[in-house]
C-alpha cells in the first residue's frame, strides 16, 4: 500500500507532541527513522518511529510499541490526576507552582494518549476505505 498524507500527518503529530514533552529525547536517524527515548520515574524506553508512513500494519505496530512503552513506564491511559493530600499548613507559592506544573505534565501525557488513539482510529478508517476502493 502506498504512503498517505493522512498517515504522515498523524505520525508527525504524535512525534512532535512527544518531542515537546519533558523527559523525551529525540534523535533523527540517517535511515529516516526517529528514535525516541522516553524517561519517567528513573526508567526509560527507546522507541523507533518511521520517518514516513509505511503500510497500515507497520504503522499500527509502531503505535502499539509506543503504547506499550508508555504503559511500562507507568504513563497509563485514562487516569485522573490525584494531587498529594494537603496538609493543615498553608501551601507555599513554590509548592503551589510545583503542583500546577505536575498537573500540566500529567494532562500533557494524557493528551499524547488521546492523539495516539486518534491516529490509530484514522489508520483503521483509511485502511477500510482503501480496502473498499480496491474491491470496487
Amino acid at each position: 500500500m502506498s504512503d498517505s498524507a493522512a498517515q504522515n500527518r498523524w505520525l508527525k503529530a504524535v512525534v512532535e507532541q512527544l518531542r515537546a514533552m519533558e523527559g523525551v529525547e529525540y534523535e533523527a536517524l540517517k535511515d529516516g527513522r526517529t528514535a525516541l527515548v522516553i524517561s519517567n520515574n528513573g526508567d526509560s524506553k527507546k522507541v523507533f518511529m518511521a520517518g514516513a508512513a509505511g503500510d497500515f500494519r507497520a504503522q499500527k505496530s509502531q503505535f502499539g510499541q509506543l503504547r506499550k512503552a508508555l504503559t511500562e513506564l507507568g504513563i497509563k491511559e485514562g487516569m485522573t490526576f490525584v494531587a498529594a493530600k494537603r496538609s493543615r499548613k498553608p501551601m507555599s507559592p513554590e509548592m503551589l507552582a510545583a503542583r500546577v506544573r505536575q498537573q500540566k505534565e500529567f494532562d500533557a501525557w494524557q493528551e499524547v494518549w488521546r492523539t495516539i488513539r486518534q491516529a490509530e482510529k484514522a489508520l483503521d478508517v483509511e485502511f477500510e476505505i482503501s480496502q473498499m476502493l480496491d474491491y470496487y
